[in-house]
């Protein structure tokens, strides 16, 4: 039908419809329009009325969600709320995200969502054992237009675009998603990229986004502890590779994301209404490749500059903090610096 790269260049309302055809032999056929929102499905099925069958590729994605040594953070929201669930009733049935909303998606969460929907074919191909949890829909929220996109075909691809529906748009609008109501909300690293889309609206997010939770919903919160100006040792270079990068973003007359500390989150959680049920902490540990990726962030700006002379000298500092990043993580026994932490929130509402 399509070479591989056919395939990459077709359009998505195309490529939703050949993966419909090619399972037509399996499900009984159903309309499934492809808009710039994807309309939701209402049913709550398991993963065997999912319309697109799993593959190696999608297994690939999506295998270490479905894994107990997987992702640390969604690892740890799901055993979070299984234990939620199981309170009082242990021979129930596996337990559901049930309505979900993601209120600030990108490519990892869309990712950890579509295991969810497909969280039994995931257990049920690999050996390792795993958490048995999924969702009922879902629907992803995003400001930028270029992320729906990749989210849109991230759906797509992962066969769960019929599950849920993905929109463009800023809480900061009043009529974003009026009168709905989800059972679980994930702000995954949310509060962080507000400052590019909606400056100076950060504390007013969690009361915004809790008026769409269900009384006794819960609110699961990641974020990154801001890095230090400085510290000493070894792990200072990385300091100084956020703040040139975040002045070469400032310098391209672009927005910089703005982390706020957990100590801040957990008090402005309170203050719209919700009980923090849980927290946990988990240090980063950088690579030089990961360092190396945060300094070609800043060069890709240094086009952006207002002046050749100061995108050259701001090149020459980056080059100089490349060698600094790949000396000091050469000094590390397993090549990793360890610097600051991100933290996962669990706040809930309650039932009254």
């Amino acid at each position: 039908f399509f070479s591989s790269t056919d395939w990459s260049l077709a359009p998505r309302p195309m490529r939703a419809a050949i993966r419909r055809l090619a399972t037509l032999a399996f499900s009984s056929f159903r309309p499934c329009p492809l808009p710039s929102v994807l309309s939701s499905a209402q049913e709550t099925g398991s993963s065997s009325a999912l319309s697109v069958q799993m593959t190696s590729e999608m297994h690939s994605k999506l295998g270490k969600f479905a894994s107990k040594h997987g992702d640390a953070l969604f690892g740890f929201i799901e055993s979070a709320h299984i234990e939620s669930a199981r309170e009082g009733d242990e021979g129930g049935p596996p337990a559901t995200f049930g309505s979900f909303l993601d209120a600030g998606t990108g490519s990892h969460s869309l990712k950890w969502i579509a295991s969810l929907i497909r969280r039994e074919e995931l257990l049920s191909t690999q050996e390792e054992e795993g958490r048995m949890i999924t969702l009922q829909s879902y629907t992803a929220i995003t400001a930028d237009d270029q992320m729906r996109r990749r989210v849109l075909d991230e759906a797509i691809d992962l066969g769960i675009d019929d599950r849920g529906e993905v929109i463009i748009g800023n809480w900061v609008d009043e009529d974003l998603l009026e009168g709905k109501k989800y059972d679980t909300i994930l702000a995954d690293y949310l509060v962080g990229a507000i400052d590019g889309f909606s400056p100076y609206f950060q504390d007013q997010i969690f009361e915004r986004i809790t008026s769409h939770l269900t009384p006794g919903g819960r609110l699961y919160v990641v974020g990154l502890q801001p890095i230090p100006d400085s510290v000493d040792g070894d792990g200072d270079v990385f300091c100084k590779i956020t703040k040139v990068r975040d002045a070469c973003i400032l310098l391209a007359g672009h927005r910089c994301y703005r982390e706020f500390p957990l100590d801040w989150i957990e008090r402005h959680l309170v203050k719209s209404g919700l009980t923090v049920v849980e927290k946990r902490k988990y240090p980063i540990k950088y690579t030089y490749s990961t360092m190396q990726r945060q300094i070609n962030v800043a060069r890709s700006k240094l086009k952006l500059f207002p002046t050749r002379a100061l995108a050259d000298s701001m090149g020459r500092v980056l080059d100089d903090l490349e060698k600094e990043a790949e000396e000091a993580a050469s000094k590390q026994p397993n090549g990793r610096l360890t610097l600051g932490f991100d933290y996962v929130v669990v706040a809930e509402r309650s039932n009254i």
